[in-house]
């Protein structure tokens, strides 16, 4: 049986059955993490998919946060007041290679 889960640098979801609670989740732990703060080409977020208890896993869909350097460039977060150096995007990535 096929099964899902979220994996990001530092955590994983638990494992469902259906790629549309997983959805969901990558949504919100986009969200979460971008508030949180990230570091641009280090933080990501996945979805996996396995029908092996993830012994072994494909990764189905992927961002990773990357410097927005349209925005940064029109004005930076410390002139706008913050405590970072960068706007940040998520990235999605090409998985066909």
């Amino acid at each position: 049986m096929v099964k899902y889960r979220v994996h990001t640098e530092m955590d994983c979801s638990n494992e469902h059955d259906s790629l549309e609670a997983d959805e969901k989740i990558f949504e919100r732990w986009k969200d979460e993490l971008m508030a949180e703060g990230v570091q641009a080409n280090e933080t990501f977020v996945e979805i996996a998919r396995s029908d092996d208890d993830f012994e072994d896993y494909e990764v189905i869909k992927k961002v990773i946060a990357v410097v927005d350097h349209d925005r940064t460039e029109l004005r930076t977060p410390r002139e706008e007041g913050f405590d970072w150096d960068y706007w940040a995007k998520w990235q999605e990535v090409d998985l066909s290679q």
